[in-house]
């Protein structure tokens, strides 16, 4: 299967150090032998629950943000990708100019490069990712606005400008945007291995004719995702999932293949 070449800037000033390199059979690969099984031995179930109607390809760039509170967050975003969104949007990931360098088959699925310390640097690749998004409608970016690995109940919760900085230069170009907030939650409920919730939307559209200005939308990116993880954690220590749906079912653990054992010994079968 061919590569897909990501589109041309224009001007090679503001390419980041590594830029995406995306390629289909390479994307499939990377998620069908690496992540789906990994995210399937070691969780017992991934939840979902939808807080409105999921964001359309045609209806502007798609700035999908999350809470970052664990590794397996980068496999989640893969996750989101393949098993929420169908795979209807051509997406892309911000990475550690560091580790993509270790790990640069990641550009397969749209990783390129940032270098948060370098602020020239930084700011190529926020303009490099305005330029793709705002190019042709259908494509995405996966943030974590936080910027680095934080618990989820830390508070307050602050974020880095990046993702407004970004929504206001893609604003610039005339593409409308459209922000999905998600919030995720890993926790263990009685089972060997722990399980994973989102909360996903509502989606907010933005317009060029309006577009808001920095400090106020990440000030609200910040308080959308407190509130949500908030309102997830009441979910979740409540036990309340009836609003929720099981989106993979993992593998047995050992407390689950004893109880399917005993089971089996009190029907008389030894």
């Amino acid at each position: 299967m061919p590569s897909i070449k990501p589109p041309t800037p224009p001007e090679a000033a503001i390419l980041p150090r590594i830029p995406a390199a995306k390629n289909r059979l390479g994307n499939w690969l990377i998620y069908y032998t690496l992540m789906k099984p990994a995210l399937h031995a070691h969780f017992a179930r991934v939840w979902v629950q939808h807080c409105g109607p999921l964001p359309q390809p045609g209806a502007g760039a798609l700035l999908i943000y999350l809470n970052h509170s664990a590794w397996w967050d980068l496999y989640l975003t893969a996750l989101i990708d393949y098993e929420i969104l169908g795979r209807r949007f051509d997406s892309y990931g911000m990475m550690e100019e560091q580790q993509l360098r270790r790990y640069r088959f990641f550009t397969w699925m749209g990783a390129f490069s940032v270098h948060r310390s370098d602020r020239h640097e930084a700011s190529r690749s926020l303009r490099y990712i305005s330029h793709v998004l705002a190019s042709r409608n259908g494509r995405a970016l996966f943030l974590f606005p936080q910027g680095r690995i934080l618990p989820n109940d830390q508070r307050p919760l602050r974020v880095y400008t990046g993702l407004a900085r970004i929504a206001q230069q893609v604003l610039a170009q005339g593409q409308a945007v459209q922000l999905l907030p998600i919030t995720a939650r890993y926790e263990f409920r009685g089972e060997q291995r722990p399980e994973l919730f989102l909360r996903v939307g509502p989606v907010q559209r933005l317009t060029p004719e309006q577009p808001p200005r920095v400090p106020a939308l990440t000030d609200q990116v910040a308080a959308t995702l407190t509130a949500n993880l908030d309102a997830l954690r009441e979910q979740v220590v409540a036990g309340d999932l009836h609003q929720f749906a099981v989106l993979l079912r993992g593998r047995r653990g050992i407390d689950q293949t004893f109880d399917a054992v005993l089971r089996w010994l009190k029907r008389g079968r030894w």
